[in-house]
């Protein structure tokens, strides 16, 4: 009984000592910046506007993240390049009354983002498409339905373009 009461204390004792070898606390970016400058980006679309909206949202989700500083472009490390080049509407769903008027519409916005270090000119993300997604309910005003649904597509895009930055796995 003696022995397997020292087995079950030694299993108990290495396990808590060796269970979280891996773990370790802080960012898990192994990233060669920690900071990053966000300028306006580019608009390629007719919509007015909508790369502020962008451009806000990524540094609202970088700062939510804290896996990399906001800095001033002259000050960072890294810079974040981006350019909204489609902003698209798909009509999802018509009234019944008339099949030509859509009621229901899915708005994507795609951007093109790069990052480079700033010190050495390296590209430490590639070019890459992101695209944002939300579905859009037309009330009376299809013109302030889209201009709703814009925060949420924003924001889709800030949380894909904050992983692309931040995560490494």
């Amino acid at each position: 009984m003696v022995h397997f009461i020292r087995a079950v204390l030694l299993l108990l004792v290495s396990s808590l000592l060796f269970g979280c070898a891996g773990y370790h606390v802080g960012p898990v970016t192994k990233t060669s910046f920690h900071s990053i400058a966000v300028p306006m980006f580019r608009n390629e679309t007719l919509r007015p506007q909508v790369e502020a909206q962008i451009c806000n949202a990524i540094i609202r989700r970088l700062q939510q993240d804290g896996s990399l500083q906001i800095q001033s472009q002259p000050r960072a490390d890294a810079v974040l390049i981006g350019t909204v080049v489609r902003y698209d509407r798909i009509a999802l769903r018509s009234l019944r009354s008339d099949t030509g008027v859509p009621r229901e519409y899915q708005i994507s916005i795609t951007v093109r983002v790069e990052a480079r270090d700033r010190r050495t000119g390296e590209t430490v993300l590639k070019s890459t498409e992101v695209e944002g997604k939300s579905d859009v309910l037309i009330g009376e005003d299809q013109q302030s339905a889209e201009m709703q649904a814009l925060p949420l597509l924003a924001d889709d895009i800030a949380k894909r373009v904050a992983g692309l930055l931040v995560e490494s796995w």
